[in-house]
């Protein structure tokens, strides 16, 4: 099985904490489209396998004209063997959508839908730099619903300077009341080269201490867990059945084709991505090409890193049994070492035949890594 992620690279305006690749210029949304189509045509040719995962994100999927999205998924199948089913996801910016374009959206086979809230207050949404207000993600919500979609994302960002527990419980309390299918809260992680980055070196801004950090995420934890929803991985909730099968995937190591400037893609072995340059991207695909920035194969002991850690990522943790078919090596044996100090940190702990993070393994993701990733 593949996945397919398709950017989308187009903003109105840069949100103050994105380092994504993304782009203002509006003007050449046009000529992008037409040459995403044409690499979804070609990679389409060279792929044989059956898709059971679509995922449209950006930048802000949700600034393309009225047809656009159903004009790229018409592409999608014309080019790809999209199985019945599949889950079709796209992620849009509350005030970037309208009834007709959620309706076209349905029309044309996105079935799962990701509005990004960020906040409910007004304060914090203009920080993070968003455009939209509480009434306006409101709307958004409830048009989404009205349109028919069944399955909803809300995004969260917690630890944001200057907000409180009292801001967070707000915005949780918000989002409870929505009862979307699934919740995405992630902590803010300011990045170099971003708006927040200069304003905190510049003293304007104060990071969110790791004290009040870690209180929000258990307190995330705690309230959506008590309202039915299952924390299956570290930044995100989901109700019974609503996990997000796209994301899941990049989790689980298997494999997704990125189609679009800047995308990333992982088939078997083998790891690629496009130019961050959306003129040389444009350029490549009128030409006909089909060049990647890099291309590099993925050996057996970085595979076996990347597996453990992606997995500690997710409350069902390490299967043992899948471990071994994929390294062909007994998993007790090879981190008996690493398993016993994060069983004696409270980290871990073993569940049948696998080791799952605890509570506090989430919390303290980055020791919990090292701790198994390190030589014995």
């Amino acid at each position: 099985m593949l996945g397919l992620y398709v950017h989308i690279p187009f903003c109105a305006r840069r949100c103050n904490y994105c380092d994504f690749v993304s782009y203002t210029d509006t003007g050449k949304i046009a000529a992008y489209v037409e040459a995403l189509e044409k690499e979804i045509a070609v990679a389409g040719r060279l792929n044989s396998q059956k898709v059971d995962t679509v995922f449209i994100g950006g930048g802000t999927p949700g600034i393309l004209p009225d047809g656009g999205v159903s004009g790229i998924l018409d592409c999608l199948h014309r080019s790809f063997n999209i199985m019945d089913g599949a889950e079709i996801t796209i992620e849009t910016n509350p005030g970037a959508v309208h009834y007709a374009k959620l309706k076209e959206y349905l029309n044309s086979g996105v079935n799962r839908i990701s509005l990004g809230l960020q906040a409910v207050q007004a304060r914090l949404l203009e920080l993070l730099g968003r455009r939209h207000t509480l009434e306006v993600a409101d709307r958004a919500f409830d048009l989404a619903r009205d349109a028919g979609f069944a399955n909803i994302n809300l995004d969260l960002i917690y630890a944001v300077p200057t907000q409180t527990m009292g801001d967070w419980d707000e915005s949780l309390g918000y989002v409870i009341g929505k009862r979307p299918e699934h919740v995405s809260a992630y902590a803010l992680k300011i990045e170099n080269g971003t708006e927040m980055a200069r304003l905190t070196a510049a003293g304007e801004l104060a990071v969110v201490d790791d004290e009040l950090d870690a209180e929000m995420y258990l307190r995330a934890r705690e309230r959506l867990t008590g309202q039915g929803y299952a924390h299956y991985e570290i930044s995100n909730f989901a109700l019974v059945g609503r996990e997000c099968i796209h994301n899941l995937r990049y989790w689980n190591l298997r494999d997704y084709l990125g189609l679009g400037v800047s995308a990333h893609s992982n088939v078997g072995a083998m790891r690629f991505f496009h130019t961050s340059d959306l003129d040389q991207y444009i350029a490549q695909m009128n030409r006909g090409g089909m060049q990647y920035e890099k291309t590099e194969m993925i050996g057996g002991a970085e595979r076996e890193f990347e597996y453990v850690m992606l997995k500690l990522r997710l409350a069902e943790g390490i299967p043992f049994r899948e471990y071994q078919r994929l390294f062909g090596k007994d998993f007790m044996t090879q981190y008996k070492t690493q398993v016993r100090a994060a069983v004696e940190n409270g980290l871990t702990a073993i569940d049948g035949d696998c080791l799952k993070p605890t509570e506090k393994g989430f919390l303290l993701q980055n020791q919990l890594i090292h701790i198994l990733t390190k030589k014995h």
